[in-house]
């Protein structure tokens, strides 16, 4: 299981409770993968952001899980791209880390 810690900066009520739901939706992607470190705590770090000058989102992203650490960020316009593409970056490094893992 991933526990989720949030963290926001200039980002508007309805924004968290979005960003919130959304990504519940998604953490299934991850779930997956982190079942192969057996028993391990996992832990997701979302900090998101929303910069007035340039109507632009920051998302950032660090799971924690057993002695790794995967750090994945990324801007974009909407708050859903700049979640999906942080999202992807972080399990591609998380399916390399599973099979480096594998391969042992």
């Amino acid at each position: 299981m991933v526990s989720i810690i949030y963290t926001y900066k200039n980002l508007p009520e309805s924004d968290k409770a979005f960003l919130e739901k959304y990504l519940a939706t998604k953490v299934d992607r991850l779930s997956t993968l982190v079942k192969s470190f057996a028993g391990a705590v996992c832990r997701l770090e979302v900090r998101a952001e929303k910069f007035a000058t340039k109507s632009a989102y920051k998302i950032g992203m660090q799971l924690h899980l057993s002695g790794h650490q995967i750090i994945a960020e990324e801007d974009d316009h909407t708050v859903v791209e700049a979640t999906d593409l942080a999202l992807d970056k972080l399990i591609i490094q998380l399916r390399k880390l599973v099979d480096k893992k594998n391969k042992k």
